[in-house]
């Protein structure tokens, strides 16, 4: 099943907010676009308002700033299409044969760095904000699907049950795992875009140290 796009699936997610007007819909679509193309900081509030086709004295009675517009952007991707994109890892992880640690963090690792790939313009624009915005991050982390993490928890205590793992608490082992995946996605997209990047090289490499640490 091919990955999710993030940004496709925002415009309808926020046609289909029902606290919100279609002229407030069309700023948030028409920001996001912007952010996405050119970059938050390089996006002023004037182009968005140009873009969307209204005056920033209305935009502003509605949104206030810029990094209101964003935070409010932000609310249908964690709590509508975050929650879909895990189900749709949780339906691909469960298909997989889990016959020994390797193949599923060759699996796993590829996986979401597929995902991250078609998706570095989403990353771009709102992993910066994830990271330094506790209130977001703490909305963006309840809006997991606890069916997502019991898949996830279930395929860790296999492992370490038929001796394939180490025996941490799965916290330790689910943070581990997500530390070291999200420090090459900050890296390839937001630190270092530019380096001469070898994706496969990356995967052989994070799939090692995932199994170095993890086998028994």
């Amino acid at each position: 099943m091919p990955n999710k796009k993030i940004l496709a699936e925002f415009p309808a997610a926020v046609n289909a907010t029902k606290d919100l007007t279609q002229k407030q819909k069309d700023v948030l679509i028409t920001s996001i676009q912007l952010f996405a193309k050119q970059g938050y900081a390089n996006t002023s509030t004037h182009q968005i308002a140009v873009a969307a086709h209204q005056s920033e004295g209305t935009m502003f009675k509605h949104f206030k700033s810029k990094a209101n517009i964003l935070r409010i952007a932000l609310e249908p991707i964690i709590h509508q299409i975050i929650p879909n994109v895990l189900e749709e890892l949780k339906q691909e992880t469960l298909k997989q044969p889990m016959t020994n640690l390797h193949d599923f963090l060759e699996f796993f690792v590829r996986n979401r760095m597929a995902f991250a790939d078609e998706n570095q313009d989403a990353i771009k624009v709102f992993f910066s904000e994830l990271l330094y915005n506790e209130t977001l991050r703490q909305e963006f982390l309840a809006g997991a699907p606890a069916t997502f993490v019991d898949t996830f928890r279930t395929v860790i205590q296999d492992f370490q049950q038929r001796g394939l793992m180490v025996t941490w608490p799965f916290p330790i082992v689910f943070r581990h795992i997500m530390s070291i995946i999200g420090g090459y996605v900050i890296d390839r997209y937001i630190l270092f875009p530019d380096r001469p990047w070898d994706d496969d090289e990356q995967a052989h490499y994070l799939v090692m140290e995932l199994e170095k640490v993890l086998s028994v």
